[in-house]
């Protein structure tokens, strides 16, 4: 609900308007590349670019529900705001024993994303003013671990990812500090060209600063959980696609800024030999 002092410089007047519901619809996709470099056996490097497409949709009705008209709202925009998130650049350690495959991942995030100055602060003078973010602008600290184990038929896999915010850009924004604990168990069919699973996972951050203090708006922090399945084929040779659903099972902590039902994902991958691709083009020597 907008309600003052949300409302703006106009709440200090001798008639303050009138409260009302606010509504918005957000859909957000991302398109992402992830490459490996493999340097030894037991050490890889990964880089991640990623562009975002966040679409908003805001609609508002009186407190009796009446549909109700709000031109040039400084707070929502029908907008869709394209645009490069920040890279990932990433060191995968890996050792195998038996059955049993243990990996970790050190690597920071870069700040080339987009970033804006204090929302709520522009939002309290009653100046337009933008919410959406596809970057931190600081350096952002990566931290994974994984286990992969074979049990027979099936295939379970334990990760986790982190995300340490440590300070703040130079607008005073602090992102939030993410982290993702999963699991997954696979079934692999025709000797591994169809490999569907169940996976479960938890999306949770810490609640973003600004000059560090909270947001007047929004959650300061939430957990939830996501559970589904998909299915990864490799349908050619060294190629494979892996779609993938994961619903929002349940809210496991903080209050909702937001409701969404879930994610989709859909990629797209191979393997190669870069070597061996450099030694095929490199031109013949005359004799």
């Amino acid at each position: 609900m907008a309600t003052c002092p949300d409302l703006g410089p106009t709440c200090a007047g001798p008639h303050p308007p009138t409260p009302f519901w606010h509504h918005v619809q957000l859909v957000t996709a991302d398109v992402g590349l992830d490459v490996s470099y493999g340097i030894t056996p037991w050490l890889a490097v990964e880089a991640r670019l990623g562009v975002r497409v966040v679409d908003t949709k805001p609609h508002y009705d009186e407190l009796d529900g009446t549909p109700k008209l709000v031109p040039d709202d400084p707070h929502h925009h029908d907008e869709t705001i394209v645009g490069p998130t920040d890279p990932w650049l990433v060191l995968r350690f890996a050792a195998a024993r038996n059955k049993l495959i243990s990996t970790a991942r050190l690597g920071l995030t870069l700040p080339l994303g987009s970033t804006v100055p204090n929302p709520y602060l522009l939002g309290d003078e009653g100046k337009w003013h933008e919410h959406t973010q596809l970057g931190t602008g600081t350096f952002v600290p990566i931290v994974g671990l994984g286990l992969s184990y074979s049990l027979g038929p099936i295939d379970l896999d334990v990760s986790t990812l982190g995300l340490f915010s440590a300070y703040a850009n130079s607008k005073g924004y602090r992102a939030p500090s993410r982290f993702f604990p999963a699991f997954r168990l696979t079934i692999p069919f025709l000797e591994g060209a169809l490999r569907p699973y169940l996976a479960a996972e938890i999306s949770a951050e810490t609640g973003e600063r600004w000059d560090g203090r909270p947001g007047s708006e929004g959650s300061d922090g939430r957990a939830d959980l996501l559970a589904g399945g998909g299915l990864a084929w490799r349908f050619h040779k060294a190629w494979r696609v892996d779609l993938g659903v994961r619903v929002h099972a349940a809210a496991l902590a903080g209050g909702a800024a937001f409701e969404y039902p879930g994610v989709v994902q859909l990629g797209l991958g191979t393997d190669f030999d870069v070597k061996n691709v450099e030694q095929r083009g490199a031109p013949r020597s005359s004799r």
